[in-house]
């Protein structure tokens, strides 16, 4: 993996709601551990009054001088997922943090919304919260999990996982999945009928799994990382909210590509259930069609 700083800047959208503004908490806590800027973008329709324009400047720059961290507030006008796209890739390796609710755009569930058109069209790393879970802010992020597929495409997420992890000495703890009924099937078009065959067949699958890990691991190790692995076995959405549950990461830091699961962008994929489902803040990065463990 490239030895560069990936973020470089970090963006809120704003909607002028308590809602939009729960993102807050985490923008500031990577802003401040990262040592980068933060941006807080407000989008007004195209065709608002000067007046409304000036409450927006106001509002931001109100919200601004309330934060813990020096913050900057832009407003912007027009369609709110196209504005913040354009703004994004103006700014220096930006990572966005917002909520999937709140107002103008943003209060359905994912489809269709202003965050899922952002994660799909802005090709920057965001992280998502779910508004009105209570998300508790650590004074440093302690553990992020990443989920592995054995993909590179699902690797995309490492290198974002080991700059926060040198950054606020984190552990990462990489987990895989071994669905071993669907794995079966991929491999034999059927499953054996054999029970001793299934039997040695899961036990290389798993034992393929942990070694992947392991691999994967020592490179991240190789970068000054504490790292830890798990291997679970059934379906990757329930074992994840499971490992979740038992693990108490302050993130979950994955990719929107992948196999088993992850080949999907957000909507209908494992990392829709996750955010639907699970309670822990969630990194998707949008993965190149370079391997991410080939970098180096």
């Amino acid at each position: 993996m490239q030895e560069r700083r990936r973020i470089g800047v970090i963006v809120v959208p704003l909607d002028g709601s308590a809602l939009a503004e729960e993102a807050l908490p985490h923008a500031v806590l990577l802003a401040r551990k990262l040592d980068v800027p933060l941006r807080l973008l407000r989008v007004v329709p195209e065709d608002a009054t000067p007046e409304v324009g000036a409450e927006a400047r106001a509002y931001v720059e109100d919200v601004a001088k309330r934060l813990a961290v020096a913050a900057h507030g832009e407003i912007r006008y027009g369609d709110p997922a196209g504005e913040i796209i354009d703004y994004v890739q103006e700014q220096p390796d930006p990572l966005i943090v917002m909520t999937t609710h709140g107002r103008g755009g943003v209060g359905r569930w994912i489809s269709g919304s202003v965050a899922d058109k952002v994660v799909r069209h802005a090709g920057v790393p965001v992280l998502l919260l779910r508004s009105g879970v209570t998300h508790a802010v650590p004074d440093t992020l302690r553990t992020l999990l990443v989920p592995l597929d054995g993909s590179a495409l699902a690797e995309a997420a490492l290198p974002y996982a080991v700059e926060l992890a040198a950054r606020t000495g984190a552990t990462i703890q990489l987990a895989r999945v071994v669905d071993v009924p669907a794995m079966l099937y991929q491999s034999w078009g059927q499953m054996p009928a054999s029970a001793d065959i299934i039997n040695q067949l899961e036990q290389d699958l798993v034992q393929d799994a942990e070694s992947y890990l392991s691999m994967v691991a020592e490179q991240l190790r190789s970068q000054g990382v504490v790292v830890k692995t798990q291997v679970q076995r059934g379906l990757p959405v329930a074992e994840l909210l499971a490992l979740e549950q038992e693990v108490q990461p302050d993130l979950v830091v994955m990719a929107t590509h992948g196999r088993s699961g992850l080949s999907r962008l957000v909507l209908g994929s494992v990392a829709e259930r996750l955010l639907r489902e699970g309670t822990v803040p969630l990194l998707l990065v949008r993965p190149s069609e370079e391997p991410a463990l080939s970098e180096a």
